[in-house]
């Protein structure tokens, strides 16, 4: 899985988990019946570069493979969107889950990604879909890292640092 789009299912797992419903992607000639909130989650913005010089953070003894291990990291700064959408006459229900979203950005968990800044929209009527929505902004920060074992071999195999494999 691409590594942007594991950050952006990671905050959709962690709005699912507080009971909204979450999918990264729709289409407008698909869109659900909602009978409450749900939400969108997309990449606005993305921008990486080297977690330090020429990538490279030392090296690290591997006991499963008995010799050392050179590491390499490389941070990311998304910019995620989270629409946040609810039937006619649900208000009250957006501004909770409003509140949820606000609530998930505050609390930083093991994840490996720090989410750093949120730009909360209006409440408005979305005349493509017929629903209220509001859209939200969430800034975040990664650190994905590979290891190699051999000199000169590619790094490939980027991982969200603090998330289990």
């Amino acid at each position: 899985m691409n590594g942007f789009a594991q950050i952006r299912d990671l905050l959709a797992a962690r709005l699912e988990e507080q009971g909204i419903p979450a999918l990264a992607e729709w289409t407008r000639g698909k869109i659900p019946a909602l009978s409450g909130v749900a939400a969108v989650t997309g990449i606005c913005e993305s921008e990486s570069g080297p977690a330090a010089f020429w990538n490279y953070l030392g090296t690290r003894w591997d006991e499963e493979k008995g010799c050392a291990v050179e590491r390499y990291g490389r941070t990311v700064e998304l910019t995620l969107f989270v629409d946040l959408y609810a039937p006619k006459g649900q208000a009250a229900a957006l501004e909770e889950a409003l509140r949820t979203l606000e609530e998930l950005i505050l609390e930083q968990g093991g994840s490996g990604v720090s989410f750093h800044a949120l730009r909360r929209g209006a409440i408005e009527h979305d005349g493509a879909s017929g629903y209220l929505k509001s859209r939200c902004t969430v800034g975040c920060r990664a650190c994905f890292t590979a290891t190699r074992t051999e000199e000169g071999a590619p790094l490939t195999d980027f991982i969200l640092k603090g998330v289990l494999q």
